[in-house]
């Protein structure tokens, strides 16, 4: 897991690349948490995102549903296609309002 800060203001946005496994779970969490408190907005900048598998995927989840504004950009297609795969709705929206942006 490559995890980045391309902006460290009160406007966090950090880009996730490469693959996402369980092995990365805690280290993406608390990177994750520390963001959130923080910051007053994130961003994750998901376009060089390889894999992900379910833990990296429950952790962003997770995330889409605490009170702090979230917002997903440029989704790679194969974070895309796991999450229509799954069916998970809380991310796919997420990737649906990016596309409308």
């Amino acid at each position: 897991m490559e995890l980045t800060i391309l902006d460290p203001g009160p406007q966090r946005r950090i880009a996730l690349a490469d693959e996402v496994s369980i092995a990365d779970a805690a280290e993406l969490r608390d990177a994750l948490a520390l963001a959130l408190t923080t910051s007053e907005q994130l961003e994750l900048d998901l376009s060089g995102l390889e894999s992900i598998d379910i833990a990296g995927l429950q952790i962003l989840t997770a995330l889409l549903h605490e009170s702090h504004p979230v917002r997903i950009t440029a989704p790679s297609e194969a974070f895309v296609q796991t999450v229509e795969l799954l069916q998970l709705e809380p991310l796919r929206s997420a990737c649906q309002q990016e596309a409308l942006a």
